[in-house]
């Protein structure tokens, strides 16, 4: 079972019937608005004296604490106020018998009473069922009155006597007045205790005046010695300026090198500058250089090309003149023996002209390759007319067997002095 609260209203209390709180959890105190009702197993208060989060009950350890939220018109234990207007209280216990308020009393113009406070007795059940027990006389909060508010008698216009209610009240605070002889007595025995403090405190004190000489003493020894100490510390402080001016002199020398070498930063930096402006220009050059050697490149790879191409044309001449000679050689059979020696004398007298024509008109024909032309044609004619006497000695026959090396040697001839042709054309 959970432990609970019951707050049951006082005379002077706003009306309300009583309040069973179980505090398995916090339960907030406040004024009713919105969703928060007033019902019979919470906090809420239809009351305009309490703030809509007045005031926190908290249950731990199996102790009941009560705190203030930062309520306008404050919250009240035993008649002593928690916290001031707007701040939040520390965690305060309380105990069977307490009498809490919250808010205080609002009167009009007249003085005349219209609001009333929260005015309730706590009565705390633990988990077992049992009551806690009252406020320990030792307590700040503890009052020897039940209840720390006025008692107020209800008096009827048309009645002067007693009722019975008030006869009740009365003895009320008969029983109160007798706590409070019981509370005095206690407050004597305090006293005697307060006055036998008070003798233990001036032995005390005779103790703390003979430790007061003995500080004294002390002190004057500790005064000695910060004599002492300061005339070290003077002597100290001679050195340490000596040392100082020995520094600062260090100093000037370290700023004046400081400054030639800032000075010489300053210069290399200018060179660097100058460094770099021309190492633009050689980047720019180099740039213009590789830009001319990849032209250069391109000029090569064409002129590659175009030897690709001369060669390509070389080989069709030398296709063509083979055909041609190959025409050559039919037109050589196909004609008479008498006319073919008049034909080969022919070639070779035109063979001759054209050899020594291009040797005119070319400043760098080889000289070597003229006298291995001259020579070919030197033996090309000895064969000519040793194998023109052959044919005349042995007869006719002989000398049509002996026609296909004379044609042989005529196309010898004739390829030689191509090949020397062309090779002159490409020098």
């Amino acid at each position: 079972m959970a432990a609970k609260v019951i707050l049951t209203a006082k005379q002077n209390s706003f009306k309300f019937s009583d309040r069973v709180l179980y505090l398995d959890c916090p339960v907030t105190i406040g004024r009713t608005g919105g969703q928060a009702r007033s019902a019979s197993d919470n906090g809420y208060f239809d009351c305009k004296v309490l703030s809509k989060s007045h005031a926190l009950l908290l249950y731990k350890d199996s102790r009941l604490y009560i705190f203030d939220t930062g309520s306008s018109n404050g919250t009240f234990v035993n008649n002593i106020r928690l916290s001031k207007a707007g701040k939040e209280s520390d965690p305060t216990e309380m105990f069977t018998g307490d009498i809490i308020k919250l808010g205080s009393e609002v009167t009009d113009k007249n003085k005349e009473l219209t609001q009333r406070p929260v005015v309730a007795k706590i009565t705390l059940v633990m988990e077992d069922g049992l009551e806690n027990r009252a406020r320990p006389r030792s307590s700040l909060l503890f009052r020897p009155a039940e209840s720390q508010e006025d008692v107020t008698i209800v008096a009827d216009a048309d009645q002067c006597s007693l009722s019975r209610e008030s006869m009740m009240l009365l003895k009320e605070k008969l029983l109160e007045m007798e706590k409070g002889m019981e509370f005095l007595t206690f407050k004597e025995k305090d006293y005697e205790e307060l006055q036998q403090l008070a003798e233990e405190e001036a032995e005390t004190v005779c103790e703390l005046e003979k430790e007061n000489y003995k500080l004294k003493h002390a002190l004057a020894n500790i005064e000695n010695k910060i004599a002492y100490e300061k005339e070290k510390y003077l002597k100290l402080a001679e050195y340490e300026a000596e040392t100082i001016c020995n520094l600062e002199k260090e100093n000037y020398k370290l700023t004046d090198s400081l400054n030639t070498t800032e000075n010489n930063l300053q210069e290399e930096k200018e060179k660097y500058k100058i460094l770099q402006k021309e190492r633009e220009l050689f980047d720019t050059k180099l740039h213009e250089a590789i830009s001319e050697v990849n032209k250069k490149n391109n000029a090569l790879e064409e002129a590659q090309s175009l030897l690709a191409e001369t060669k390509n044309n070389v080989l069709n001449l030398e296709n063509k003149n083979a055909n041609l000679r190959a025409q050559d050689h039919l037109q050589l059979v196909a004609a008479a023996e008498s006319d073919y020696d008049l034909l080969i004398k022919a070639e070779l007298n035109n063979l001759t002209e054209s050899r020594r024509h291009s040797q005119a008109n070319t400043d760098n024909v080889d000289e070597d390759d003229d006298e291995v032309f001259v020579n070919t044609l030197t033996a090309l004619e000895l064969d000519m007319n040793k194998h023109g006497n052959l044919g005349l000695e042995a007869g006719r026959p002989e000398n049509q067997t002996s026609r296909p090396d004379i044609i042989l040697l005529v196309i010898v001839a004739w390829i030689s002095f191509m090949v020397g042709f062309c090779f002159d054309d490409i020098q």
